[in-house]
């Protein structure tokens, strides 16, 4: 049997159904999509057990006091924030300018201006986290050149396709590997903003933080950078507050990036802030 093709034919299908997702979702009145989300939400969470019973145990972890039925209600409503995050990223690219800074609040952006006044570009550390690609396409909006370090698909055309997707959005999207490093150093001295998703350890070569009472890994490579390039470094986060305009707040936290570059200084810059949990 040809195993081979018929992986390729499975990949080729997962990425035109991506496709058609996004040409549905753009193509639907608002708010008949985020009904849809709301519905797709769900429909899927039954069929998600082993991800239901993490998202409890991750929910437990930050509140141990919460009940059973507390923490069913919100895992249900985690997986429909999951659903309406994949509709509102799909309609991104249709929408104007002024409808996206209309579903906008934002706080702490004199903080991104004053690491580009400094001369060494941002270097923005992201986590999963809301919309994250509304918060691209805003900066773009703002007149700002934002590249994207985003983990690699084995679905080559899928992730193709993404690229493409945030490329019409303004950013630059470079896969996570030997070349990602080389890049955003260059976007940092071009005065560029660098994106890094960076919650995940996924080399498995992170430092060691305190989250939420207990310890585990988060890459190096934003404070690394920092640290080597003088850039500001500043930890944004996207927060969905409606669930019928699909408004999303962000805040903007600003770490000093300059002195020593020891792994006590790259630990102190990667502990995630006490004050996260607040949003």
């Amino acid at each position: 049997m040809n195993f081979g093709g018929r992986e390729k034919l499975g990949e080729s299908l997962t990425a035109n159904g991506y496709k058609f997702g996004s040409i549905l979702a753009q193509l639907t009145p608002g708010p008949v999509a985020q009904s849809l989300s709301q519905f797709a939400g769900v429909a899927a969470s039954p069929a998600l057990k082993d991800k239901r019973e993490i998202f409890g145990r991750h929910l437990l972890r930050v509140d141990p006091t919460m009940s059973p039925a507390a923490r069913k209600r919100k895992t249900q409503q985690a997986f429909e924030s999951y659903a309406r995050y994949w509709v509102e990223s799909f309609r991104l690219p249709s929408l104007s300018s002024a409808t996206v800074e209309r579903g906008f609040e934002v706080d702490g952006y004199p903080h991104i201006l004053e690491g580009l006044e400094a001369g060494n570009g941002v270097i923005l550390a992201l986590p999963h986290l809301g919309g994250w690609e509304w918060a691209g396409r805003w900066m773009t909006d703002q007149g700002h050149k934002m590249t994207v370090v985003v983990e690699p698909l084995e679905n080559t055309e899928l992730f193709e396709w993404f690229a493409e997707l945030r490329a019409k959005l303004g950013m630059t999207v470079v896969p996570l590997g030997p070349d990602a490093g080389p890049t955003v150093l260059r976007s940092a001295a071009g005065q560029r903003g660098g994106c890094l998703l960076c919650d995940r350890d996924l080399q498995h070569s992170g430092i060691e933080v305190e989250f939420f009472g207990e310890r585990t890994t988060l890459p190096a490579g934003p404070a690394t950078l920092a640290l080597r390039t003088g850039a500001a470094l500043a930890r944004p986060g996207s927060i969905s507050r409606s669930a019928t305009t699909g408004t999303t707040a962000w805040c903007w936290r600003r770490r000093g990036s300059s002195g020593p570059r020891s792994r006590a200084d790259i630990t102190e810059l990667t502990q995630p802030s006490p004050t996260s949990s607040k949003y």
